[in-house]
């Protein structure tokens, strides 16, 4: 019998960049408008009021890109993890599906 725990977690990735202040003003056009964006994409629930003008719809693009040329240090914080508050569910795995890859299946009972 295939049996299968399923663990649903919440994970909080925290990226960190080193970016030569040459290149955000390169981009930006200033480190203020680099900032004024920064604010935009970081306001309401997770950081204070924006600051300065929206971002235009090529800052919007730009944004996106700009960060794909640097490489960043990554730290994962297994925020259920750490505090115990994750789901659990299991299954049984109908065993006609078993040379299948472990993808969701239709046939497979799950157990609550």
């Amino acid at each position: 019998m295939k049996f299968k725990r399923i663990e649903y977690h919440t994970v909080h990735s925290h990226f960190d960049y080193e970016i030569p202040d040459e290149d955000i003003i390169e981009s930006w056009g200033s480190l203020e408008r680099f900032r004024e964006v920064v604010s935009h994409f970081n306001a309401g629930d997770w950081g204070d009021a924006p600051i300065g003008e929206p971002p235009t719809s090529d800052e919007e693009d730009l944004w996106y890109e700009f960060f794909e040329n640097y490489n960043y240090d990554r730290d994962d914080d297994w925020f259920s993890d750490r505090k115990g508050g994750y789901e659990i569910s299991y299954e049984i795995v109908n065993e006609t599906n078993e040379d299948e890859d472990d993808d969701y299946d239709s046939d497979e009972e799950v157990l609550q």
